[in-house]
């Protein structure tokens, strides 16, 4: 069967595929947190308080954000509101909990309430004024932008000894015979 190509297809399945890679991801972090766990410190949070440099945002901030850049995009692309989440996760439990809510409302996302409407404008709070079409809007930033909070998180760990690989990120490939 011949898979479809639309906006829907290349923004929101992709989308929820990485959030669930990254609530694994977290699964892994979790682990390797309470293996380090010491009388006088969780290890957990200082995984979640880390960063790759000193002005980029924590873990936790960028599970968040990745979170957020795909309910705020998929509603914006759908022409919808997007449930609104309390920034207030302080565990990985808390983190994966944000991001199956994410997937629940990326669940709810109708095909057809995104796909063919390529050209429907994208108002962003920080630009105020103008506008993006919903294909510029979902190429040159809402892609990008959310796999850079992804790949940052995984990042942050990696850098912290976790033992990922590419396999963590890139998860339900579909590989067909030749």
């Amino acid at each position: 069967m011949k898979q479809e190509t639309n906006l829907y297809t290349v923004t929101v399945p992709p989308m929820r595929t990485s959030l669930k890679a990254l609530a694994g991801i977290l699964d892994k972090a979790s682990a390797h947190a309470e293996s380090k766990r010491t009388p006088r410190r969780s290890y957990e949070d200082a995984l979640l308080a880390d960063r790759l440099v000193f002005d980029q945002f924590p873990l936790v901030m960028q599970v968040r954000i990745a979170a957020d850049n795909a309910k705020l995009g998929a509603a914006r692309l759908a022409g919808i509101e997007a449930p609104a989440f309390e920034d207030t996760e302080s565990t990985v439990a808390e983190l994966k909990e944000r991001l199956d809510k994410t997937i629940a409302f990326l669940d709810t996302i109708k095909p057809d309430a995104v796909a063919g409407h390529e050209d429907r404008k994208v108002e962003l709070p920080y630009f105020p004024g103008k506008h993006l079409k919903a294909f510029d809007y979902a190429t040159q930033y809402l892609m990008p932008n959310f796999y850079f909070h992804v790949v940052t998180a995984y990042a942050i760990l990696r850098k912290n000894g976790i033992a990922l690989g590419k396999g963590d990120y890139l998860v339900d490939l579909v590989l067909h015979d030749n």
